[in-house]
C-alpha cells in the first residue's frame, strides 16, 4: 500500500516534470517557468515581450526590462528555423520560458556569423516571458505613447540643460565684467566691431571667419591659420580662411544660424553659445564633452544675398 503510494506520487511528478517541458518544431527544449490562460497568439497579434538573454557566465547581453519601449514581436506561423523565434511562435498572453541554446546553434539559425570572442561552445541561456497580446493597432499606439513621453522627457531635460548653461555664462560674463546682449534662446553675444548693409539673412551665401573655445578658454579650432598655429592646433591637411555656408540649410549648429543673423558684412562678434544650441548631449570631440558651452570670435567676412 505504502510502496504503490509513492509509485503514484513518482509517476505525478514525472507528469508534471513532463507538462512543463515542451519541443519547437526543430527540437528545441524549453521549460515553461507559467502558463497563461489566454492560449496561443494568433496570427498577425502583436505579442510584448520581456526576455532576457545571458550567457553561462552569467553575462547578461540583452534585457529588454532596461529598455522605456517595450520589445515587440508579430505572430506568424510561417516556419523559421531561427530557435527563438520557433519558441516565440508557441507562447501566448502571460506565458514565461526559459531555455538554454549553444552558440553555434542560436547565431548559424539565425544567419548571423558568430561574434568575435564567443567561443562555439558557449551557451546562452534565454528567458522570455509575454507580457500582452494586442493589436497592430494598439502596437501602434504604444509605440506612439512612448515617443511622445520621449519627447516630453528630452524637452524637459534640454530646458534644464539651458537654465543650468545660462546660469554659468552669465556668471562668467559678470566675473570678466563683459556686457553682452541676450536672444530669447539663450544666446549672449558682444558686437566687437559693427559692419554695413543688412544682417544676413536664410538663403544668403555668407563667409565667415571663426576662433572657438570652450567658456573657460580651451581652445578647439580655427578658421585662421596664424590662429592655429599659435594654439598649437595646425593641420596641413585642412584648408583654411573663411567657411562658406548658406543659411537656414542645417549646415551648422543653431547657435550659429541665429549668430550669423544677428551680423553684417564686416562685423566682428563674440557669441556665447549654450548646449542646447551647439551638439546638447553629444560629445563632439576629445574637448568639446556633452553638455559644452561653445565660445565664438566671428567675422562675417562677406554675404551673398539670396536672389
Amino acid at each position: 500500500m505504502k510502496n504503490s503510494f509513492l509509485l503514484s506520487v513518482c509517476v505525478a511528478g514525472m507528469l508534471m516534470a513532463c507538462s512543463n517541458t515542451k519541443e519547437t518544431p526543430s527540437g528545441l527544449k524549453f521549460t515553461v517557468l507559467k502558463s497563461g490562460s489566454a492560449g496561443v497568439a494568433e496570427n498577425g497579434q502583436i505579442m510584448i515581450i520581456d526576455f532576457l538573454f545571458k550567457d553561462n557566465k552569467d553575462s547578461v547581453w540583452t534585457d529588454s526590462r532596461t529598455n522605456p519601449l517595450p520589445a515587440m514581436f508579430r505572430k506568424d506561423s510561417a516556419m523559421t528555423i531561427d530557435p527563438v523565434m520557433q519558441v516565440m511562435q508557441m507562447l501566448g498572453k502571460g506565458d514565461s520560458v526559459t531555455f538554454r541554446i549553444p552558440a553555434i546553434e542560436l547565431f548559424q539559425k539565425a544567419f548571423q556569423p558568430l561574434p568575435p570572442g564567443v567561443d562555439s561552445t558557449t551557451v546562452f541561456i534565454f528567458q522570455l516571458g509575454v507580457r500582452d497580446v494586442v493589436t497592430e493597432e494598439r502596437a501602434r499606439e504604444i509605440q506612439n505613447e512612448y515617443m511622445a513621453r520621449q519627447n516630453e522627457e528630452a524637452l524637459n531635460a534640454e530646458k534644464e540643460q539651458l537654465s543650468r548653461d545660462t546660469v554659468a555664462i552669465d556668471l562668467f560674463l559678470k566675473e570678466k565684467a563683459i556686457v553682452a546682449k541676450k536672444t530669447q534662446s539663450g544666446l549672449r553675444y558682444v558686437i566687437a566691431r559693427p559692419g554695413a548693409g543688412t544682417n544676413a539673412q536664410e538663403g544668403d551665401r555668407v563667409k565667415v571667419n571663426y576662433t572657438g573655445t570652450l567658456l573657460d578658454g580651451t581652445f578647439f579650432d580655427s578658421s585662421i591659420e596664424s590662429v592655429a598655429k599659435a594654439n598649437n592646433a595646425f593641420n596641413e591637411q585642412r584648408p583654411y580662411g573663411p567657411l562658406e555656408l548658406t543659411l537656414g540649410t542645417g549646415q551648422v549648429i543653431p547657435g550659429w544660424e541665429e549668430a550669423l543673423g544677428l551680423m553684417n558684412k564686416g562685423s566682428r562678434m563674440t557669441v556665447y553659445i549654450p548646449s542646447t544650441l551647439a551638439y546638447g548631449n553629444r560629445r563632439r570631440s576629445e574637448v568639446i564633452a556633452e553638455n559644452s558651452i561653445l565660445v565664438f570670435e566671428m567675422e562675417l567676412v562677406d554675404i551673398e544675398k539670396a536672389k
